[in-house]
């Protein structure tokens, strides 16, 4: 069986799909995946495909193509649900599997924890806190602000703590100066005890089997992320 879906839109978009899509083909081996999105993610994406028949494709999609973006026909915005995480999205992957004439393997909070092997392949120096300031694309937090990350980092480097940003301060080290991708920066989240910042693609792969033990603090007015104990703020609060 031939799976096709697209998504238009963002990183973080792909990256909640094709874990669904590699869980998919999990449980079912006889399904192979094709999934169109922009070209410009394709780097950052190909591990989660790692050992899985999923094949990534620019877009334009074919026509015969499954829209997964949550937003699609409404779906996010017409939701009662869409202001909690994990239960519009064990309702969402339900019904996109229906859609797609495929069992559902996301019935449980854990399943949206990634567990692709590159994940557990690095070991990176330990951190007190990793920050992920990075800037949101689909609105999840109106107010962001770069300043206030900086005075966040500057507040936990002034206690002595060890700090790496994602986007660069020019008060620490940062992933994308490092020319880490958001599997790397996954793979960090094992090192770390604190992990602050964005609801945006490069928080998401900190949800990983192997980094449940950091306390997490995630600024968004979308929705509470309800995963591993995270705290959610919906706006940027006095430092």
């Amino acid at each position: 069986m031939l799976i096709r879906t697209y998504n238009e839109y963002h990183l973080g978009d792909q990256l909640h799909h094709l874990n669904f899509l590699r869980k998919v083909c999990q449980e079912d081996t006889s399904i192979e995946c094709i999934h169109y999105c922009k070209q410009e993610y394709h780097s950052q994406l190909l591990p989660i495909c790692e050992d899985a028949p999923i094949t990534l494709q620019d877009l334009p999609h074919r026509g015969d193509s499954i829209n997964a973006w949550i937003g699609a026909d409404g779906y996010f915005y017409r939701s009662p649900l869409n202001k909690n995480w994990v239960a519009f999205h064990l309702d969402w992957f339900s019904y996109l599997s229906n859609k797609l004439g495929v069992m559902n393997p996301m019935q449980h909070p854990d399943a949206f924890l990634f567990d692709y092997p590159e994940l557990n392949k690095k070991k990176y120096p330990n951190y007190d806190v990793l920050i992920v300031n990075s800037v949101p694309m689909s609105n999840q937090l109106p107010d962001y602000n770069p300043w206030f990350f900086e005075r966040l980092t500057k507040k936990y480097l002034d206690e002595g703590s060890t700090v790496i940003t994602t986007y660069p301060t020019n008060l620490c080290q940062s992933t994308l100066e490092l020319g880490m991708s958001v599997s790397d920066i996954g793979s960090l989240a094992k090192s770390v005890n604190r992990i602050q910042g964005v609801d945006t693609g490069p928080m998401w792969t900190t949800y990983n089997v192997w980094a449940r033990i950091p306390t997490r603090i995630v600024y968004s007015a979308a929705h509470a992320i309800n995963l591993l104990d995270t705290i959610t703020l919906d706006r940027l609060t006095d430092i």
